[in-house]
């Protein structure tokens, strides 16, 4: 990770780097003051007692302080710990403790206050660095400024340069601990190395293809994988990178910084679209001609060409300019009309919504990893998209199906191995160095790897039918108005399915009723008679392409939506399913039994 580093900082370092919003106004580090602060920090933090080898977790919502701190680690040996900000006390008690961390880094007083409740039980625990910079009364809490005053102290008997650090990194040292939020069970520890990483970003350069000197806009969380990557990565080829004030906020900081990048989920783009369709289907007949009109020439424009990466050509070119000039470059102003294309993951994209972002010049790249493959392992091609494919390998990445249709993956971004958990290690990874990732899918002619389902989700009927419930609840929130679903039906005659509404456009469809619908809580919505039909009625059209075995006979609204601090969702926003199915498993019986 130094050499990445090194790479960066030989291309410039006055060039700015982090930006962050505060007090309104966007501030910046450069590359300069990344390469000024990781000294002071790591020997700071040398001075509270960390060594190398030793645990750091970083318990932070995303600033330019989370990113120093993960490159101080990575040049002075730390290990360091991501923590989701979103976890509750009881979920940091058993990461701080599995990982043996001494230090935690924590950025604001609710997250002090998690620590305080559960400060008896860390076993391991001795310092807590606060950034707000907020003076406590704790002995074991020290402040931003602290840290870093002890550190300069420190350097001025030290001159500690970065190369000398560098040198004392090993490629099969121990970069970070990640530990996968997990569907069911506890949490495990995911071993990534400085070289596992390091792999990954020149991968995703190899294959990906971005573009220096262009902006990036950050939401995802650092604690994730694929975000962190998407940090480091952006830092190698000498980006701009802009950290989102929330996700709330990303609408309006899209339009303020005009990226050009992004890594993205699904839920972003989905709920975009059905804001755009809604805004059409509430306008004149005549808009929504114009609208039905520019989608038919951008279905014929994006498969013709741009999935192809290629500008029009002919009559369809006039067609689909006129196109973009009555449609999509609204759409396109949406992200701050500079966009060019974002990864995709974490999630299956739908494929008439990257079909729908493309015909408005923006190219959603879906993609595949795994935090245990560190993470990034499929990407769809600049050349070629495939919608509803992640897409070809990226280089020295090894796929290979097994007879169950398991997705195996080998490369050198694969895990050590899991933290204090060779038993799980050796279950995963098998003899031969083949991953085991959980996931069923096939590769296509082209090389194409499609995901179809967890192999654990797989349901079989009472008559024998396998059925992948992923793609049924796919087709199940394609309805705008269904915003989560958990197919349920192994050894059962038929499927079911637990239902959460998406209660803002529920509420506008409710006002414009004869008489009007006033929907003011989730309760509200979930409770009503017409509702319930609505979602029949949505259910009925939206499974017309689903084979008979594969349609839900019945359904049972969630009185409340899934979240995390109810425990249906990870920190990554995954519905945990068997959660939600212990958790509603008398409404399923009386599904089977009424």
């Amino acid at each position: 990770m130094p050499g990445i580093l090194e790479d960066a900082l030989n291309k410039g370092t006055k060039r700015k780097l982090y930006y962050y919003k505060a007090n309104g106004e966007w501030l910046d580090y450069s590359y300069q003051d990344l390469k000024n602060i990781i000294p002071v920090l790591g020997l700071g933090l040398e001075k509270l007692g960390l060594n190398r080898y030793d645990k750091i977790a970083i318990l932070s919502e995303n600033k330019p302080e989370w990113c120093f701190f993960d490159w101080t680690s990575a040049h002075f040996n730390f290990v360091s710990v991501p923590i989701y900000q979103t976890s509750i006390p009881k979920q940091i008690e058993y990461i701080l403790n599995h990982s043996e961390a001494k230090v935690l880094v924590v950025s604001t007083k609710e997250q002090l206050e998690k620590i305080i409740k559960i400060k008896d039980k860390l076993e391991h625990l001795k310092h807590v660095v606060m950034l707000d910079n907020m003076e406590y009364d704790l002995d074991w809490v020290t402040t931003y400024e602290e840290l870093k005053k002890s550190g300069q102290k420190e350097q001025l008997k030290r001159n500690v340069t970065l190369s000398e650090l560098a040198e004392k990194i090993e490629a099969n040292d121990l970069w970070s601990i990640i530990y996968t939020s997990g569907t069911s069970g506890l949490p495990k520890g995911v071993m990534i190395t400085q070289f596992n990483i390091a792999a990954n970003i020149q991968q995703t350069g190899a294959y990906a293809k971005f573009k220096p000197n262009k902006r990036w806009l950050s939401f995802l969380p650092l604690s994730h994988s694929f975000e962190r990557l998407s940090s480091v990565y952006a830092l190698w080829v000498g980006a701009e990178f802009y950290f989102a004030e929330s996700i709330i906020k990303v609408p309006d900081n899209l339009k303020e910084v005009r990226p050009q990048y992004m890594t993205t989920v699904p839920r972003l783009l989905e709920k975009i679209y059905a804001t755009v369709i809604e805004q059409v289907l509430a306008g004149p007949k005549a808009k929504q001609e114009i609208f039905n009109w520019a989608q038919r020439i951008g279905h014929r424009t994006a498969n013709k060409y741009l999935i192809y990466n290629k500008k029009p050509l002919g009559p369809l070119a006039l067609k689909y300019s006129w196109a973009k000039k009555l449609v999509f470059n609204k759409i396109s102003a949406i992200f701050g009309s500079e966009f060019e294309r974002c990864i995709s993951g974490g999630a299956p994209l739908a494929p008439e919504i990257g079909e729908f972002f493309l015909m408005a010049g923006i190219r959603v790249q879906e993609g595949f990893g795994l935090t245990e493959m560190s993470p990034i392992t499929h990407g769809n091609s600049m050349e070629h998209i495939k919608f509803g494919f992640v897409g070809l390998p990226y280089p020295d990445v090894k796929t290979k199906i097994a007879e169950d249709g398991e997705i195996l993956l080998k490369g050198p971004n694969l895990m050590k191995g899991y933290y204090k958990d060779p038993e799980e290690t050796a279950e995963t990874i098998d003899s031969d160095g083949w991953f085991h990732t959980g996931d069923i899918g096939f590769v296509d002619e082209d090389g194409y790897l499609k995901i179809t389902d967890r192999k654990k989700n797989l349901i079989v009927t009472a008559g024998g039918k396998n059925i992948a419930p992923a793609g049924v609840e796919r087709e199940i929130c394609s309805s705008k108005y269904i915003e989560q679903a958990v197919v349920i039906g192994d050894r059962q005659k038929y499927l079911v399915t637990i239902l959460v509404p998406a209660l803002e456009i529920i509420q506008e469809w409710g006002k414009k009723q004869n008489p009007p619908l006033i929907f003011k809580t989730y309760k509200d919505m979930a409770s009503s008679k017409e509702v319930e039909k609505l979602i029949q009625d949505e259910l009925d059209a939206h499974q017309e392409d689903l084979a008979r075995y594969e349609q839900i006979k019945r359904f049972f609204i969630a009185p409340q939506a899934f979240a995390i601090e109810t425990g249906e969702l990870t920190a990554s926003l995954k519905i945990k399913r068997n959660v939600v199915i212990n958790k509603y498993s008398q409404e399923i019986d009386n599904m089977y039994n009424n």
